[in-house]
């Protein structure tokens, strides 16, 4: 049930990006508070919240389907907060690469890094 008030349309995705945890060397998450918006932006997992009418409407199957984690690419579509204050990322149907199962927890390496 979508209450963001954000609807996509057309060939256009709804993604709640995954929040950013940066892991010490030893191993240790450590707070997401500090994130910068450019972290946020290089962010790649999140859960389909939303599909606009026309997503894969080429193609013979969809990708994805609402409620799936994917991973998506970095930098790709727009950053929006919703009215329920979570920040939310409008992509383009094309830029899903993958589905990820539920117990999978990718952390990309650089955000990792602080870099």
């Amino acid at each position: 049930d979508n209450k963001t008030g954000i609807h996509p349309r057309g060939n256009h995705i709804l993604i709640k990006p995954m929040e950013i945890s940066k892991v010490s060397k030893g191993g240790i998450i450590l707070g997401t508070e500090a994130s910068s918006e450019r972290e946020q932006m290089a962010n790649t997992t999140g859960i389909v919240i939303e599909m606009g009418d026309q997503c894969y409407h080429d193609y013979p199957g969809k990708w994805c389907h609402e409620g799936d984690k994917v991973v998506f690419g970095k930098y790709s579509g727009l950053l929006y907060q919703g009215k329920d204050g979570n920040k939310y990322r409008i992509i383009n149907d094309e830029d899903i690469v993958a589905t990820l199962d539920e117990d999978v927890d990718l952390v990309d390496p650089f955000l990792a890094q602080g870099v």
